[in-house]
Formats: structure tokens, C-alpha cells, sequence
């Protein structure tokens, strides 16, 4: 698979006015016409007010790992930002199961305006040789679906904090079955060896920093094995990112 940087965002345009008129945004919450996020239904997002360690799940300083649970392969921390409810909830499952593509600007917008407040991820932007890399999909599903959701919000996410993207680092090999239909220790089980790093990147893996990126954390099986796959291949550090936990 050929190896692709990416510095910008490359995504549809917003659907012609026409089309905006014939089938009009309205708020996931209230369903009132305007946007996917009116006034109203933002005042009631839920913010994550912690971030927590992503190997034991207990409450950690910015998400940064404790020191007492790192091992050599794990991420460096984690962050996310919304509760997995309401509104975000919604619009997570409309963007993956439904096909709207076009509310991912929106999401987006909302993912931003709350994710400069924390402080220790965005000083981990701000390192040298920052990579932004979103969790891959298997062929089958993306085949079905027609695009990777962590692909296309993580390139707009990625142009906003001014960091490289490179979609394709990363290769899923392993058919796996959709995480939420399993348990904890099915998804473990189920997303082992799934991934391998993409042998046509020409990218130093030991010279650079990863933001792995995916859009919802539950039991972070799928981050902390793609995690392991660029740890064994040399990165510095990795920093999970998701939309909401």
C-alpha cells in the first residue's frame, strides 16, 4: 500500500444549497433545522472533567500514564474529551453507521474548541517530529462503508493542531469483529495482531512522536495494540486521542 503525508485536509465539500434546502441539518438532539449542535443541546455535552491513564483506568494527571503502570510498548497517555452520550453519542454513531459524512466538520469544530484546554496533550503536539496517525479499518468493512471515520475526522483534527498526517501507517491484516458486540476480554482477544506498520513508509519510526487516533474509547483494546505495533517499531512516545470515552 503506498505510503501517504498528509498536511491539509482533504474532504467533500459541503453539499450544495440546494441539497441543503432539500434535506436540511438538524440537531441530533432537538431536531430543530440549522446544524447538528444547536445552543441548546451543546449546553447539555457532557465533558470528560478527568482524564484517566490509559492502562489501569484510574485518574491521571492529563492522562499521562502513571509511572507505576508503564511498561516499554504501552501509550505515553491518553486523552478524550466528550462522555460517550447525548448529542456526541449520536452524531459518533450517525458518522459511522448511517454514512453522513457531512457532520464531521461540526464534530470537529466541537472536538476543538475543548481540546486546547488540556494542557499536557497539546505541549505533546508541540513536540518535534509530531505524527498524526488514525486507527485503520480492515478492507471489508472500509469497502462497505466507503470511508474510515477515524480517517476523516482525524485529517481535519490534524490540519487544526498542525501536525503531520499519515493515514495509511498503520495496516489492519485481521478481519476482526466490531468491538462493541464483545466483552472485555473478547475485545483483547478479538484485535491481538490486527495491525502491522505499513512496510512502504519510508517514515523513521524511531525519530518521531505518534498521536494515535481513534473516535470512542471503551476498553482502549484497539489504540494500546496499535500503540504496541509503532512501540516495537521504534517511536518515541505515542499519546492516545479519542472524541469521547
Amino acid at each position: 500500500m503506498k505510503c501517504l503525508f498528509r498536511t491539509g485536509a482533504h474532504y467533500s465539500p459541503s453539499p450544495p444549497v440546494i441539497l441543503e434546502y432539500l434535506f436540511p441539518r438538524r440537531c441530533l438532539g432537538c431536531r430543530k433545522v440549522g446544524s447538528y449542535f444547536c445552543p441548546d443541546c451543546l449546553n447539555l455535552v457532557l465533558l470528560r472533567d478527568e482524564q484517566v491513564c490509559p492502562i489501569c483506568g484510574k485518574s491521571a494527571l492529563g492522562g499521562l500514564t502513571h509511572p507505576f503502570c508503564r511498561r516499554p510498548f504501552d501509550l505515553d497517555g491518553l486523552t478524550s474529551i466528550f462522555v460517550y452520550r447525548g448529542v456526541v453519542a449520536k452524531a459518533i454513531k450517525k458518522l459511522k453507521y448511517k454514512f453522513v459524512k457531512d457532520l464531521a466538520e461540526e464534530l470537529v469544530e466541537l472536538f476543538l474548541s475543548f481540546c486546547g484546554e488540556e494542557k499536557l496533550f497539546s505541549g505533546f503536539c508541540d513536540l518535534p517530529n509530531v505524527v498524526f496517525v488514525p486507527i485503520p479499518l480492515n478492507s471489508q468493512r472500509l469497502r462497505w462503508r466507503g470511508f474510515n471515520q477515524a480517517e476523516l475526522l482525524g485529517e481535519l483534527i490534524a490540519k487544526n493542531l498542525g501536525v503531520k498526517f499519515i493515514p495509511n501507517l498503520l495496516i489492519r491484516v485481521k478481519n476482526t469483529k466490531p468491538q462493541v458486540e464483545l466483552d472485555k476480554d473478547q475485545r483483547q482477544i478479538n484485535i491481538r495482531r490486527a495491525f502491522i506498520l505499513n512496510k512502504d513508509c519510508k517514515l523513521k519510526i524511531e525519530n518521531w512522536n505518534f498521536i494515535l487516533f481513534d473516535d470512542v474509547w471503551t476498553t482502549g483494546a484497539t489504540l494500546k495494540e496499535a500503540g504496541k505495533v509503532l512501540k516495537r517499531n521504534g517511536a518515541k512516545k505515542v499519546w492516545g486521542l479519542t472524541i469521547a470515552r
